[in-house]
């Protein structure tokens, strides 16, 4: 049996542990035994109202050891992985704090503050021989993974170029709005943008260079343009949270091919061809379970997740860290 922890009880906290009950359900070789960030009448409360689905709703707090400090529940709970949704700002810390202690590591994305800090955790977790991943749902989404098929199997052509787009209201539901504080998030260049800045690194590989403009009007790093050039075409893509908040969230995407153009709007996917048009049906399954699920079978077989791997996600980490350079001075940033 392998013993587990969630740490930090906030909405993808919630959604992690909903999941991770569902694979223990099917799998039987998982265990709930902490969770740091909340109470157990809270917790049994927002399971009620949140999770209320089975098995989440049959669940039992009783034997679950609550802690309000990350740090006191590493160092006392004998535990093989955790799930952990701490803010921006303590992802490096926890993570290595529990990686040295032996402990598997879900951590949630971005990886980190700064290439140096994720360098940091891969080195920890190699020298522990401990599983690091890093939780970039979007590869584990099938829409998603269909598009880097095209791409990779080259269905309609080589890619011509692609756009990609993210407007959200202004986060203000975090704990004393710490997400607002781009030295403690990142801004919108590190919590949202690096969606895309993931999927740009995953379907096309890093580029030759990039040039970023950032505005900062209402909050630092509020929003970003970037232009990526490639050897034989360029994507743009653009990220904004500082949008009212009747603003609906979006994300959309389009690849254009030489024989088609794929766009994906809002998790539907669309064909376009000269004589035709057409919405795939792609299957249902969540992206955050599938994550989980690999997280949870590659801790059981011993073995690194080659879609998910933590040195990957350094790689966007550092085309994101590339485009805040480029806006900050002006000029081109070469990779």
């Amino acid at each position: 049996m392998y013993r587990y922890a969630i740490i930090g009880f906030g909405g993808l906290g919630r959604i992690h542990l909903s999941n991770l009950l569902k694979i223990s359900k099917k799998r039987g070789d998982i265990e709930l035994v902490a969770i740091c960030g909340t109470t157990r009448e809270n917790a049994q409360k927002q399971v009620e109202i949140n999770l209320g689905n089975a098995p989440a709703a049959e669940l039992d707090f009783s034997k679950c050891k609550f802690y309000n400090d990350y740090s006191e529940l590493i160092e006392n709970e004998q535990i093989d992985f955790a799930f952990s949704v701490l803010p921006t700002y303590l992802h490096d810390k926890a993570a290595l704090m529990a990686l040295k202690n032996n402990i598997h590591l879900f951590s949630e994305k971005p990886m980190a503050l700064s290439v140096e800090s994720c360098e940091q955790m891969i080195k920890t977790a190699n020298d522990h021989n401990k599983i690091l991943m890093i939780g970039h749902h979007l590869r584990f989404d099938p829409v998603y993974k269909q598009l880097l098929k095209y791409v990779k199997d080259k269905t309609f052509g080589e890619v011509r170029s692609a756009q990609f787009t993210r407007n959200s209201q202004l986060p203000v539901w975090t704990w004393n709005n710490w997400i607002l504080d781009a030295k403690k998030s990142g801004g919108c260049v590190l919590d949202m943008h690096i969606h895309d800045v993931d999927l740009v690194n995953i379907l096309f590989g890093m580029p030759k260079s990039v040039m970023s403009s950032m505005t900062s009007s209402v909050v630092e790093r509020e929003s970003i343009l970037t232009l990526y050039d490639y050897e034989k075409f360029t994507v743009i893509s653009r990220a904004d949270w500082s949008l009212p908040q009747k603003y609906p969230f979006s994300a959309e995407c389009k690849v254009d091919f030489e024989r088609a153009s794929v766009c994906i709007n809002n998790g539907e996917i669309t064909v376009y061809t000269d004589n035709d048009s057409y919405n795939l049906l792609i299957s249902e399954e969540d992206a955050f379970y599938n994550e989980a699920y690999a997280f949870v079978s590659a801790v059981a077989d011993k073995k690194q997740i080659e879609e998910s791997s933590p040195e990957s996600v350094l790689k966007s980490v550092k085309l994101a860290m590339a485009e805040i350079e480029s806006a900050e001075k002006g000029k081109k940033i070469y990779l």
